[in-house]
C-alpha cells in the first residue's frame, strides 16, 4: 500500500515524449548548449521520427506559454540547494566526468543517480536510464525510466535512518522520555508475550539492532521472495506487532547485533503510540515540512502501520537533506530540527558488526581510504545501491540511487576511486 503526496501529473496526452524532449532541448538552449540541441534534433531526425515541423513549432509555442520545465533542473527557492561548479569547492570536475563516462559505457551498471553536496552547495548531479523498483517484476525491475531530479526513487532501507531521526525528534518533543525506555511499555496489550528478559528490551536496543529477538532476514533473503522471510511475513499476518514481539529471544538484549527490520517497525509504532500520530503524519509535521520535502510516497504494512524499515520513495535531493541535516548537527537553514546530541549518538559506533566499522542508531559507520589518508564517514544504506553518505571532515554529502537488486552495487568503489580522488587531485 502506498500513499503519494503531490504526485506530479504523468503527462499523458498527445505525443508526451516529444513534448518532454522539446522542453528539455529548449532548456539546453537557454543554458547556451545549442550545439547539443542541434545534435539531438539531427539524431532524432536520422532515426526517422515522423513528426511534422508544423507540429513541433506548435508544441514549442504551447510550451513557451506554460510554466518552466522541471526535467533535469534544480529549484532555487529557500528550501532547495544553491548550485556551484565542482572546482569552486575544490573538486576536480574531470575526475567526476570519468564516473559518468564509465556508467554510460557500462562499466558500472544500474546506477540511477549520483548527487554531491559540498560546502552547502549542490556541485554534482547526474541521472541515468534504468528500471524503476517493482517487487513483482523480473529481477525486481519495473518501468524503464529516464531518471531525473524530480523522479521519486525507492530508498529501501535508507528509510530506517529516517525512522531513527523521527525517534530522536520524538524525544526532543517530549513524546518519548529516552532511549532507555522499555519497549513493552508502549505495547501493554502484548505483555503476555513478555518475560523478564524480553521485558528488558529498550528503544536503544531496537535502534542498534541488538534486541536479541529472533529474525531470519540474513538467512532467508527478501530477494528470494520466500514467504518464510520474516519481513515478508509482516505483510501477510493479521497482527504485525504481535508477530514481532512473539519472537523468542536468541541473544541477551543489548549484547549482539543482528540486522532486524522488525525492530525498526516497532520503532515506527512507538512513535505512533507515543505521539498519537501515525508515523507518516508525524514525519510530515516534524521533519518533512521543515526540510521542504513535499513530494514522497510511504509504503504501508497495513492501513494502520507504516513500513518504517523500508520503501520510502523520495527525490535524491530530498534524500540529501537528511544527510545535510546530520552533517550540520541537526540544523537546517538556521532552524534546529533535531538535537545535536541525537545526531552525535546516532552516528557513533554503538555496537560492532560483521561488516563496516560499526553501527549507530540505524546508521552505518565506514572508513574510506583515499590514498592520502583515512576518511571517516557514516551512511544510510538501502538495497539496490541506495545511499546517503556523510563525510563530516569534508563538509560533504554524497547520494546514490540504483537498481542493483540482484547484482553487486559499486557505490563504495565509485566513492573511493573517483569522488575522493577528485578532492585530492584538486588540492582539497
Amino acid at each position: 500500500m502506498k500513499e503519494s503526496h503531490n504526485k506530479p501529473d504523468a503527462g499523458d496526452g498527445i505525443q508526451p515524449r516529444l513534448i518532454r524532449d522539446v522542453r528539455w532541448c529548449l532548456g539546453q538552449v537557454l543554458d547556451n548548449n545549442a550545439e547539443f540541441c542541434s545534435t539531438f534534433s539531427s539524431g532524432h531526425m536520422e532515426k526517422g521520427m515522423k513528426r511534422s515541423l508544423a507540429f513541433l513549432w506548435f508544441v514549442i509555442l504551447v510550451w513557451s506559454c506554460s510554466p518552466a520545465p522541471t526535467f533535469h533542473t534544480t529549484k532555487l527557492n529557500s528550501n532547495d540547494w544553491l548550485k556551484a561548479d565542482p572546482q569552486e569547492v575544490g573538486i576536480n570536475h574531470l575526475q567526476l566526468n570519468k564516473v559518468v563516462e564509465q556508467i554510460h559505457e557500462g562499466a558500472y551498471k544500474n546506477i540511477h543517480g549520483i548527487l554531491i553536496i559540498k560546502d552547502d552547495k549542490l556541485i554534482f548531479e547526474e541521472y541515468f536510464r534504468g528500471y524503476r523498483w517493482d517487487y513483482n517484476g523480473e529481477k525486481f525491475q519495473g518501468e524503464l525510466t529516464d531518471f531525473n531530479s524530480d523522479t521519486l526513487h525507492n530508498s529501501a532501507s535508507v528509510t530506517k535512518s529516517f525512522t531513527s531521526a523521527l525517534i530522536g525528534i520524538s524525544i526532543d518533543q517530549g513524546f518519548i522520555r529516552g532511549v532507555d525506555e522499555q519497549v513493552f511499555v508502549y505495547f501493554p496489550e502484548y505483555t503476555h508475550l513478555s518475560d523478564d528478559q524480553k521485558g528488558s528490551i529498550t528503544i536503544e536496543d531496537l535502534l542498534t539492532m541488538t534486541s536479541g529477538l529472533e529474525w531470519n532476514g540474513m538467512e532467508v533473503s527478501v530477494a528470494t521472495r520466500d514467504p518464510r522471510n520474516d519481513l515478508v511475513q509482516l505483510f501477510m499476518v493479521s497482527d504485525p506487532v504481535e508477530y514481532i514481539l512473539s519472537k523468542p529471544l536468541v541473544n541477551e538484549p543489548g549484547t549482539s547485533w543482528y540486522y532486524n527490520g522488525g525492530g525498526t517497525n516497532l520503532l515506527g509504532e512507538i512513535i505512533h503510540r507515543a505521539s498519537g500520530m501515525r508515523m507518516d503524519d508525524f514525519a510530515e509535521r516534524y521533519l518533512f515540512s521543515p526540510l521542504g520535502i513535499d513530494h514522497y510516497e510511504w509504503d504501508y504494512i497495513n492501513a494502520d502501520i507504516v513500513h518504517a524499515s523500508g520503501n520510502l520513495a523520495l527525490r535524491p535531493q530530498d534524500m540529501a537533506k537528511l544527510g545535510y541535516l546530520f552533517l550540520n548537527n541537526g540544523t537546517w537553514r538556521g532552524e534546529q530540527i533535531i538535537s545535536k546530541e541525537w545526531v552525535s549518538q546516532s552516528t557513533i559506533s554503538q555496537i560492532s558488526t560483521p561488516r563496516e566499522d560499526g553501527y549507530g542508531y540505524q546508521w552505518w559507520l565506514r572508513t574510506y581510504y583515499s590514498g592520502t589518508g583515512d576518511i571517516e564517514a557514516y551512511y544510510a544504506a538501502g538495497w539496490g545501491g541506495q545511499r546517503i553518505t556523510v563525510f563530516p571532515s569534508l563538509d560533504m554529502v554524497v547520494v546514490f540511487t540504483g537498481g542493483n537488486y540482484l547484482t553487486d552495487e559499486p557505490v563504495d568503489e565509485i566513492i573511493e576511486d573517483f569522488i575522493l580522488p577528485a578532492i585530492k587531485e584538486s588540492g582539497g
